[in-house]
């Protein structure tokens, strides 16, 4: 009997990438891959590794029980919740073992494709600190380097890199929780020393793709991991070097501070009063100050010691200015509570102050400030004191909660948890959007609702009893799934997945074959207005149904009535106009793939054959006539769950998609394949 893994993930992306991972690194003698259900594809290896040999089921599970769905059964989540996790935050991956009835996690994975400098590079900490605190091995993988691009011209702006404290948080709180929690740096597709000199000093041998294959191949065959773990945290250093090789040493720690730093095993807090030359500043514009936050502000610099970065929004207040600290902000703010106050003046400890805005001018939580508390933990420990300091405009909704009952607000608010679960004390200054807007100010002390967060669970919770891998509903992520499964894998000879973008996806790029080399536009806009565009959720490269290749540019949705009006034109506008920029990056991939470069020349959009296509499920399907109309497609997928697949009807609305479809239904009806119909 083969051992039974599973593979939870976002989408089906997360989890195609993952068992890439696995299949690439085992090199099976046998690979099948069947449907368990519509949306759970499962792949049957065998393979012999480290001279023994395995059996396995790779059961890959896409989406998630999240937003109140219960799309599974069970939700895998809940083994995290019970060993620690409270953050709503969560990782794009969980791998399990399922044995006995039971199901254990063995690692999560956090997949990042996104531009990580400025407050993006904190945006996910919270999950790093949410999952690795209950005991779970977390990697989350960054592709290096990625570039911003002009929104005009697609030219790629200076590069940017991230805080090197943030990977060295890593580092800090695997040692404080005796767990592995890394990131693991993977080359992107827009690395090139040679075109960028800021990257000339950069070893690539501190990229981390083999230590990581290993990784989890050997944590699933029960194998130690031991030397990948220490492999993988050493290159986190160095990359943590390498960053702080660009950092100004007049505000940031230098190469060899944070080398003394790792090696001296010294709290980061205590090692930053003994050698940090600078003082905390958050820089805020002018525009951006509410109250009295710019005095704050001064006030703070005055009596604070940095904490490895002037750039990070929180520094540190040694313990002897803890009593100056409160006095000036009694100076500030009369009203705020005395015996709050008195508890900020107590000598006892140092004191970590954050500042953050936290909120958009309308009230909406700024994504990346959910980082700030949990990489501040990650750095120093969770049982450190904080203040926090929100100075951006409240919903008043929010700020009554807030002031009537913190622990209610936390609960139903993941934004709102990610500060009061993590901070001792939180002081307001701030507009209170309302009807008429108004100005408030208030200080409370949050430290019984963080010790009720903090605390350690006494059982783990890793292991819970199994539940079904097939889906009790079915939704967009099945669209997507079932799509995927039909052009990728029953049809791969004669289809080359471009693009898939399930909800969850980073929409990091659009490949397609031309010529003999795959080329690739990066950093993709979410529309196009000025040529009304409607980014795609899939791009397939057909082969063999024309002379030219088609190029099959699907929007899918749960409903049909989702679809946006003339999406059908948009999904051909977008391709036409991304196509009026040369590609971002190009590789050979005749007769072999070799390694990506800067593309120099345009792609012809003519060389291509492009149609339109709408997916969703039939059971809340509209009739076909009302769909075109609106849609203006070229041919709709009607997709309808079976046992353990699809019945797929085509209908189309041009010959070149009634050409397309009669392609498709005989290469499926050639594949032989049992669980999936077209007609």
């Amino acid at each position: 009997m083969p051992r039974i893994f599973r593979i939870h993930g976002d989408n089906i992306v997360e989890c195609e990438r993952i068992t890439n991972l696995i299949l690439d690194e085992t090199n099976p003698t046998s690979i099948e891959i069947s449907l368990k259900s519509p949306s759970t594809i499962v792949y049957n290896i065998r393979f012999d590794y480290l001279g023994r040999h395995f059996e396995w089921q790779l059961e890959l599970l896409p989406g998630f029980n999240k937003a109140g769905r219960r799309r599974w059964e069970g939700n895998i989540f809940a083994g995290l919740k019970k060993s620690g996790s409270f953050l709503d935050e969560t990782p794009d991956a969980v791998v399990t073992y399922v044995e006995d009835g039971l199901e254990t996690i063995l690692y999560a994975i956090e997949f990042c494709s996104a531009l990580q400098a400025g407050n993006q590079a904190w945006q996910r900490s919270g999950r790093a600190f949410s999952t690795g605190r209950t005991g779970c091995p977390y990697l989350y993988i960054v592709d290096f380097v990625k570039y911003e691009l002009n929104s005009r011209t697609r030219e790629r702006k200076a590069l940017r890199f991230p805080n090197p404290a943030v990977p060295y948080s890593y580092i800090s709180f695997s040692r404080e929780t005796n767990n592995f929690v890394a990131q693991v740096y993977v080359r992107s597709e827009e690395f090139d020393k040679h075109f960028d000199r800021s990257l000339r000093n950069f070893d690539e041998n501190n990229f981390a793709d083999k230590e990581l294959s290993r990784y989890i191949v050997k944590r699933m065959c029960g194998f130690d991991t031991q030397n990948e773990e220490e492999t993988i945290l050493q290159k986190n250093l160095n990359v943590v070097l390498f960053l702080a090789s660009s950092s100004r040493p007049a505000t940031n720690f230098t190469p060899a501070q944070w080398r003394q730093l790792y090696e001296s095993q010294q709290g980061i807090v205590q090692f930053s009063l003994e050698n940090s030359g600078f003082n905390f500043r958050k820089t805020i514009t002018a525009k951006g100050h509410h109250g009295c936050s710019a005095e704050f502000l001064d006030l703070v610099e005055s009596l604070s010691v940095g904490l490895a970065s002037r750039d990070l929004p929180f520094g540190i207040i040694p313990a002897e200015n803890r009593r100056r600290l409160a006095d000036g902000i009694y100076r500030l703010y009369p009203n705020y509570d005395n015996a709050v106050l008195d508890r900020i003046a107590s000598n006892h400890s140092d004191l970590i102050l954050c500042m953050i805005k936290g909120f958009k001018p309308r009230g909406d939580d700024n994504r990346p400030d959910r980082g700030i508390l949990p990489l501040a933990a990650m750095l120093t420990s969770a049982d450190t004191e904080v203040m926090t300091y929100i100075y951006g405009p409240v919903i008043e909704r929010s700020f009554n909660a807030l002031v009537e009952n913190p622990g209610r607000l936390a609960a139903s608010s993941g934004f709102w948890r990610s500060i009061l679960a993590l901070s001792n004390f939180v002081a307001l200054d701030v507009p209170v959007l309302a009807r008429c807007p108004y100005d408030e100010e208030i200080l409370l002390d949050t430290s019984e609702l963080k010790e009720r967060y903090i605390q350690w669970p006494d059982e783990d919770g890793l292991t819970q009893n199994v539940f079904s891998s097939i889906p009790q509903s079915f939704h967009e992520d099945d669209v997507d799934t079932g799509i995927h499964f039909l052009f990728s894998h029953l049809l791969r000879r004669y289809c080359f997945e471009g693009m898939c973008n399930p909800p969850g996806g980073d929409w990091s790029g659009l490949s397609v074959l031309y010529g003999d080399y795959e080329v690739r536009w990066l950093s993709l806009p979410r529309v196009s207005e000025e040529v009304e565009g409607k980014r795609p959720d899939h791009v397939l490269e057909l082969f063999g149904v024309f002379k030219r290749p088609v190029l099959l540019s699907i929007e899918s949705k749960e409903r049909s009535f989702d679809l946006e009006e003339n999406v059908g034109e948009g999904l051909v506008n977008y391709i036409r106009n991304l196509m009026d920029y040369i590609p971002n990056v190009e590789r050979r991939f005749y007769p072999r793939t070799q390694e990506w470069v800067r593309s120099e020349s345009f792609v012809d959009f003519d060389a291509f054959k492009i149609v339109s296509a709408a997916a969703y499920l039939r059971g809340s399907a509209q009739e076909d006539r009302i769909v075109f109309e609106r849609s203006h497609c070229d041919m709709l997928f009607i997709m309808e769950p079976v046992e353990h697949g699809w019945e797929i009807e085509i209908v189309t609305a041009t010959h070149r998609a009634e050409v397309l479809k009669e392609f498709i239904c005989e290469k499926i009806e050639e594949s032989g394949f049992p669980d999936i119909t077209v007609f």
